[in-house]
């Protein structure tokens, strides 16, 4: 191999690891390049009304929306390691930013948009730091009912800080339970017209999305409410409006914030790192395996980094990525991030030339847009399917829903944190053991809770412990174990542990198995091990317990165990 060679292929390895994005988009010809742009501006058409809305839901003017869209879009297609995933403004980060923003910036409007741009640093620095920690297994902590409980619950509070567009009324927007207290109070103050307008526009997105899922119902229904207030000058019929936007391309720099705000932000933006890494992951996922391609979890993390930290520079607020423009993009036959740079080339042409054209746009054309997305992301039969597994997974998921519409967005998602690690320590210090029993004509051995034709041996416990044993699950281990024994009738003379699942042991376990021993030895019984792994044989020789027990009294399979046991019967040992 000459040096010429050599430094190639060095310097293709390093940026295929940095920039896999960007490797990705060379190595495609210019053939998909072209069928992509098309697709692009099919995304597009949907991105810039969903950013608009997003913008309102965070508290920020509608074209600060269009910022937020955009350079993200450029930094994912560098970073990102799915050649489909399309970020942006999004429902549950949107209505996060509001609640963490809103006590710090205390009513000082100008405050609020440089905070909400310093979060989106924040939460990018959370998730380039963890991705160079290699820290992408995190996300799997938030388990699946967890998750799907605290987002239906974000979905409900989002839906909930509309409702004074819908109604044309104004409402404090804050926790599910009193946003809709203080709507209700005051629907006698609603507006005719803008109810009616909401509902027409609502009911055109939803039955698009139903009928023709290829229209941008969004873009549809932004664009006719935007001609009949032009036509009609809805404002003068009680109708609020967005009014004159100042547009153009964002001014890039960092945040005017002092380092006590910062401060304040990291516990927030940690949060949503969390919930922006889950997400994304989940739908880079399922669009590369159905696609045939793979990601990587700890360069999802850097990318979504990275298209957070642009966008704070942009002035906008955190962004996260878009399962529904990520499925319209693969339908429509996008399969590389030319799909995003095309959409990025759009929606600034809108923000740079056509935000005069959006000054007549009715609020409740955003707010309709928003509550549309929020219904998408509202799934109550999933919750219900979850009892098909155990009716505690679906207690879960409404436990954690439950806190967000109770608690508020960033309380919940502690919440729904702290469910998943309790769930996670639960079945750690409490896994599935069993009790086994043989089975006529059928090989092997069985859980007699589980199969009622699963006959014990009197004399014999042949008991299996389901996880890897260490210090949390010892003392829950010891208590089975001699539970087992005792109960036992007739009295036991040999006890057989099927080890086959402890993948793990340490110290604290070993103590207690040579304890175990000693104690079984005293009441005359045998303790042996059946199916321990190679792992588990060499700590066991190691730390001095199989010269303890006795190397005789480890066996290969649970049917050596048994034999051994009738030999020693018959023998009278």
């Amino acid at each position: 191999m000459d040096g010429s060679t050599w430094w190639r292929k060095l310097l293709t390895f390093s940026w295929r690891s940095v920039v896999p994005g960007a490797v990705q988009l060379f190595a495609k010809g210019r053939g998909s390049w072209r069928k992509d742009a098309v697709v692009g501006l099919t995304v597009a058409a949907v991105a810039v009304p969903a950013a608009m809305g997003m913008a309102e839901l965070a508290g920020v003017d509608p074209v600060v929306g269009l910022w937020a869209t955009m350079l993200p879009l450029a930094a994912y297609a560098v970073f990102g390691s799915s050649r489909q995933l399309v970020v942006g403004p999004e429902g549950t980060l949107a209505a996060l930013t509001a609640t963490a923003v809103a006590p710090l910036a205390a009513g000082d409007g100008q405050r609020y948009v440089l905070l909400t741009a310093a979060l989106a640093l924040v939460t990018g620095a959370v998730l380039i730091v963890a991705g160079t920690l290699r820290l992408g297994f995190m996300a799997d902590f938030l388990s699946k009912p967890v998750l799907l409980g605290y987002l239906n619950g974000v979905s409900l509070i989002i839906i909930s800080t509309q409702l004074g567009k819908l109604l044309g009324i104004s409402v404090d927007a804050g926790n599910f339970f009193p946003t809709v207290w203080r709507s209700v109070r005051k629907l006698g103050e609603a507006s005719a017209a803008t109810v009616v307008l909401s509902c027409v526009l609502l009911a055109l997105i939803l039955l698009l999305r139903r009928f023709v899922p290829k229209v941008p119902g969004s873009l549809v229904a932004v664009v006719l409410a935007i001609a009949v207030s032009t036509a009609f000058d809805l404002e003068k019929h009680g109708i609020a409006v967005v009014g004159d936007l100042e547009g153009g391309l964002p001014a890039l720099g960092f945040p005017k914030v002092g380092l006590d705000d910062l401060t304040n932000l990291v516990l927030p933006a940690a949060g949503m790192a969390l919930v922006a890494f889950a997400d994304g992951n989940a739908i880079a996922r399922r669009f590369a395996t159905k696609n045939g391609y793979e990601v990587s979890a700890n360069r999802e993390l850097v990318a979504l980094g990275a298209s957070n930290a642009v966008s704070g520079l942009s002035g906008a607020f955190p962004i996260g990525s878009s399962g529904s423009r990520t499925a319209l993009s693969d339908a429509s036959g996008g399969r590389t991030q030319i799909v995003g740079l095309v959409a990025l080339a759009v929606v600034a042409a809108v923000a740079s030339f056509a935000t005069p054209l959006i000054a007549p746009l009715p609020k409740a054309a955003l707010g309709a847009v928003v509550v549309a997305a929020a219904i998408n992301l509202f799934d109550v039969g999933a919750i219900q399917r979850l009892r098909r597994t155990h009716n505690t997974e679906a207690a879960l998921a409404l436990a954690a829903l439950l806190a967000v519409l109770a608690l508020g967005v960033l309380n919940g998602l502690i919440v729904a944190v702290a469910l998943s690690l309790g769930v996670f320590v639960y079945r750690t210090v409490r896994p599935h053991d069993a009790i086994l029993g043989h089975v006529r004509d059928i090989d092997g051995y069985r859980d007699v809770e589980e199969n009622e034709d699963a006959q014990t041996e009197a004399g014999l416990v042949v008991y299996r412990f389901d996880a890897a044993l260490y210090f949390p699950n010892v003392p829950f281990f010891m208590a089975r174990v001699r539970a087992v024994v005792d109960r036992a009738r007739p009295s036991v003379r040999w006890l057989v542990v099927n080890v086959e699942s402890v993948t793990y042991i340490d110290a604290t376990a070993v103590d207690a198995l040579a304890e175990l021993h000693s104690d079984l030895a005293a009441r005359g019984v045998v303790l042996a091990f059946a199916r321990p792994k190679a792992s588990l044989r060499k700590v066991f020789a190691d730390t001095g317990l199989t010269d303890r027990i006795g190397p005789a009294y480890l066996f290969p399979s649970v049917r050596a165990a048994t034999a051994a046991f009738h030999q020693a019967d018959t023998s009278g040992s």
